[in-house]
C-alpha cells in the first residue's frame, strides 16, 4: 500500500534533455517514475510555451517491461520517440548502499531492444502508443528525428550509441582511476528508420558518411530538431572506429545532396576497423586535450533555414595547463580550418555533460542540447 512506503522511496525525475521544437516553438520535455511492482515506467511529457513558460499541454503514458528509464528521447512534428536498452538494475545492493547506480546495472549487449513511439501532447493525430523491435545496439544521445514528407510517413531518428557487444556489465571499464577504453564499445551515429503503419523497423545502419567516424554528444542546428537536416555535429575521438577520448569536433553530412550521376552514400562499402575515414570534416585539438558536448548556436540576424549560419561553442580541456577555453567555430567555415576564437578562462572547470545557449542573464530565448 501507498502510505507503507519509505520516504526514500517513490519521487520523480526529470529528462536532462528538453527540446524546443521549431514548428510550434513550445519546450517539450519529460518527467517518470518507476512502478517497481509492475517492472513499467509511469512518463508524462509536457509542451511548455516560449513566451512565459506556461504548460500547454500534457499526457501521460505507462511504459511497459522498462525497469530503467530511457536517457534521451526524438522529437519530430507528432512524435515522440525513446528507445529502451536491454538493462536490468539489481535494486537490492543498491537500496542497501552497497553499489552505486551505475554498478548495479547489467546490460545484454547481443539482446534486440525496443523503440517506443508516443504522439505529442499537441499533436492533432493522438494515436495509441506502440512498441517496435529493434536489433540489438545501445543508444545513448539522439540528435533529431522528423517524419519523411512522403506517401511512407516513415519515421527517421539518428542517434549515438554502441554496436552489438558481449557487454554484461554497465560502464564498467569507465571505473577507477581512468576509462580503459580497450573495453569501452567506440560509438558512432546511427540511423534509425520506422515504418509506423505497418509498427516496424525498416533499416538500422551507421549513418551515411559517418563509418569509423567514434563520435558522441550529436547536435544539429536548433531549426532542424524535428526536421530533416544534412549536418550533424559532435565530440569527435577518432575517424578510424576505435574507442579513444574526444579531442575535437567533427561535421557529418548525414543528407548528402544527390547529384546527377554520383551513388547513393548509404550503398557504399563501409569502412574495416583501422581505416581512416578522410572524407569527414574534422577538428583536433591535439594530445592532452579534451572536449565536451558543444552547442549549435543560430547567428544573430541569419536564416534559420540554413543549417550553417551558427556558431558552433564548445568547452575544451587543455589537461597541461589545466585550464579550459571555449572554443568557437564559424560553421560557414570548413571545422578543419580550426576555431574563429578561443576564450581563455581564468581557472578550469569541471568536465560538463549537457548545457544551454542563452542570449542574456535575464531569461532571455535560449538553444537547448
Amino acid at each position: 500500500p501507498e502510505e507503507a512506503v519509505p520516504d526514500f522511496l517513490g519521487g520523480s525525475a526529470h529528462t536532462a534533455h528538453p527540446q524546443r521544437c521549431p514548428f510550434t516553438g513550445n519546450l517539450v520535455g519529460w518527467h517518470w517514475s518507476q512502478i517497481p511492482t509492475r517492472q513499467s515506467l509511469d512518463v508524462t511529457f509536457t509542451e511548455w510555451s516560449q513566451d512565459d513558460f506556461s504548460k500547454v499541454k500534457s499526457s501521460n503514458f505507462q511504459l511497459p517491461n522498462c525497469s530503467l528509464a530511457p536517457h534521451d528521447m526524438a522529437l519530430t512534428k507528432n512524435c515522440i520517440i525513446m528507445k529502451i536498452n536491454a538493462l536490468t538494475m539489481n535494486q537490492v545492493p543498491f537500496l542497501f548502499n552497497l553499489k552505486g547506480p551505475a554498478a548495479s546495472l547489467s546490460m545484454d549487449g547481443q539482446s534486440p531492444v525496443k523503440a517506443w513511439i508516443f504522439p505529442r501532447p499537441t499533436s492533432p493525430d493522438q494515436f495509441e502508443p506502440f512498441g517496435v523491435d529493434v536489433p540489438a545496439c545501445f543508444s545513448i544521445h539522439f540528435s533529431h528525428g522528423y517524419e519523411e514528407d512522403d506517401e511512407t510517413g516513415h519515421i527517421v531518428t539518428y542517434f549515438s550509441g554502441w554496436p552489438p557487444s558481449d557487454s554484461k556489465d554497465f560502464l564498467g571499464a569507465w571505473g577507477g582511476f581512468a576509462p580503459d577504453f580497450a573495453k569501452i564499445p567506440p560509438t558512432f551515429l546511427w540511423r534509425l528508420e520506422i515504418d509506423p503503419i505497418q509498427k516496424k523497423t525498416v533499416s538500422l545502419q551507421i549513418a551515411p558518411g559517418s563509418d569509423n567516424v567514434c563520435t558522441e554528444h550529436m547536435l544539429v542546428h536548433p531549426h532542424f530538431v524535428s526536421r530533416k537536416c544534412q549536418f550533424v555535429y559532435g565530440t569527435a575521438s577518432n575517424v578510424v572506429g576505435d574507442s579513444t577520448p574526444p579531442n575535437g569536433y567533427v561535421k557529418l553530412n548525414v543528407e548528402p545532396k544527390k547529384e546527377t550521376g554520383s551513388s547513393n552514400s548509404s550503398t557504399k562499402r563501409l569502412r574495416e576497423q583501422g581505416e581512416a575515414n578522410t572524407e569527414v570534416d574534422a577538428y583536433w585539438f591535439g594530445t592532452r586535450y579534451f572536449t565536451t558536448e558543444p552547442l549549435i548556436v543560430p547567428k544573430e540576424g541569419g536564416n534559420l533555414e540554413n543549417e550553417q549560419e551558427a556558431y558552433l561553442l564548445g568547452m575544451v580541456r587543455d589537461a597541461v595547463q589545466e585550464r579550459n577555453f571555449l572554443a568557437i567555430f564559424d560553421l560557414e567555415r570548413p571545422l578543419k580550418q580550426g576555431p574563429v576564437a578561443k576564450v581563455w578562462l581564468k581557472s578550469g572547470v569541471p568536465h560538463g555533460i549537457h548545457g544551454c545557449f542563452a542570449k542574456d542573464s535575464q531569461g532571455g530565448s535560449s538553444v537547448f542540447c
